[in-house]
């Protein structure tokens, strides 16, 4: 692991990110916006050269002047000197009125100096300068990203975790910038500074939070870094945690735990089911046990009906019964007569299918009954013999 930080140590020392070029100031706009082989923009331009004076039309005017007074000395011809003043004044003319113009490109600002010392800062566009006050620097306003390396450091509980952020800052004020510190003296300082605090952040972090950095609020990082890079006219912008990581033994154990919680909450899931499934068994097979007590319920009720239809039906033939039988006591008592002759018609239809029966057995009771019988029999056979008469 220590190799691996003294890597990534010297790796971010290699590296620079910011950096400033000399090119002519024509050329300014065309400058800022061309990176470089490394992929860099510069942040600063120096002009190639301070004096804008066209050197070589004035020189130029010079020699048309000269030229002509020579031609005019040996070919003696006046009628080339006016000629050659006047185009050695137009030379002349232009190579100087060139210099009183300055172009900014848009998104920069460009810093004036007079005899070495400074005066003010200008922002985009033309404007008219004097040849004597020179542009000494050109900055740029855009906002700069800047990508701080992955820094690793140990945490609260003496975890070790890697963290990379991206910074976006901006030059508020040129004239610090430029005359504090280089380009790519800043970038350096940048690092350092960016780094410390990274770690400082780290330090006061639990291991199991480094990753929650990307989305914790940073503006009290944010606002120490600027106040610590004050000095050099630089402004933080916006902070943005990329990378933020503890090691692959403690990853490998938030994982494990993580694993074990969301095993834990599928099994109290399924114990919240499986209660629930019960639940609906218990209420499905009360449910059944109401209904089988409705059915037999019912199934009572309609035998308790049918019960009392039978009571009442075995009530109506017992009325029914006695009535008849009233009404033939009645009949009895009115008509004794007809009541013995249908008694003593009944007895003789008896004897006579006993005395047609040779085989029959008479059980006989009382003395007065036997003698009813024999009667009868004679009185059967007279009947016989007056039909056979």
């Amino acid at each position: 692991m220590a190799d691996e930080f003294s890597q990534t140590e010297e790796a971010a020392g290699a590296y620079t990110q910011l950096t400033q070029v000399r090119v002519p100031l024509e050329q300014a706009g065309e400058a800022f916006a061309t990176r470089d082989a490394s992929g860099r923009i510069p942040i600063v331009l120096i002009p190639a050269q301070l004096n804008r004076v066209r050197n070589e039309l004035v020189i130029a005017g010079v020699v048309v002047l000269l030229g002509a007074i020579l031609v005019h000395l040996i070919a003696d011809q006046p009628v080339l000197i006016p000629i050659g003043i006047v185009l050695a004044l137009l030379l002349i003319i232009v190579g100087i009125y060139r210099s009183f113009i300055v172009r900014v490109p848009e998104g920069a600002n460009a810093l004036l100096a007079k005899g070495g010392r400074y005066t003010k800062t200008i922002g985009s566009g033309i404007s008219i300068i004097p040849p004597f006050i020179v542009v000494t620097h050109l900055v740029t306003r855009r906002e700069i990203p800047f990508d701080v390396p992955v820094v690793e450091a140990p945490t609260k509980d003496n975890v070790r975790a890697g963290v990379d952020t991206l910074i976006t800052f901006n030059i508020a004020d040129p004239y610090k910038f430029v005359y504090s510190i280089s380009a790519d003296d800043f970038d350096e300082v940048f690092q350092a500074a960016c780094q410390d605090g990274l770690r400082h952040l780290v330090r006061s972090t639990m291991g199991e939070q480094v990753a929650d950095l990307a989305k914790r609020d940073l503006t009290g990082f944010r606002d120490e870094l600027s106040a610590e890079l004050e000095p050099y006219g630089v402004q933080i912008s916006k902070v943005t945690v990329t990378y933020a990581q503890p090691s692959p033994d403690v990853m490998r154990s938030l994982e494990a735990r993580q694993l074990a919680s969301v095993q834990q909450s599928e099994q109290a899931e399924k114990q919240v089911l499986a209660v629930l499934r019960q639940r609906d068994a218990e209420k499905l097979a009360h449910q059944e046990v109401l209904a089988r007590v409705e059915r037999e319920k019912d199934l009572l009720q309609l035998k308790i009906q049918e019960a009392r239809l039978q009571r009442q039906l075995a009530e109506m033939e017992a009325e029914a019964e006695e009535c008849r039988l009233a009404k033939l006591e009645q009949r009895l008592k009115d008509y004794p007569n007809a009541a013995r002759w249908i008694w003593e018609t009944e007895k003789l239809g008896v004897s006579r299918a006993l005395a047609g029966n040779t085989r029959a057995v008479l059980q006989v009771g009382q003395a007065n009954e036997i003698l009813s019988a024999f009667t009868l029999r004679e009185m059967m056979e007279e009947d016989g013999d007056a039909n056979a008469a």
